[in-house]
């Protein structure tokens, strides 16, 4: 019985770090587009385009996708790179 305790405890552990990583990756993107939606001016189909494609993104990413490989993620920093 310990050891079925153990194992079960063990799993959960190393299944909540692997979700914990997913959410320190969406915590960098959102704290990436904040940073450039108070300092950069954008016109407004450019916030409606970035606002639009974190929402994509952060959808995707509760599905379980990681940031890096969600295409709306991706364009999104696309966009505040370029401004």
């Amino acid at each position: 019985m310990k050891k079925i305790f153990a194992s079960a405890l063990v799993i959960s552990l190393l299944g909540s770090s692997v979700y914990a990583s997913g959410c320190s990756e969406m915590a960098a993107f959102n704290t990436k587009i904040k940073k450039a939606l108070k300092t950069a001016s954008f016109n407004e189909k450019t916030l409606a385009d970035i606002k639009n494609l974190q929402s994509e993104c952060k959808r995707q990413h509760d599905m379980g996708m990681s940031v890096s490989s969600i295409n709306s993620c991706n364009k999104a920093l696309d966009l505040i790179a370029v401004n």
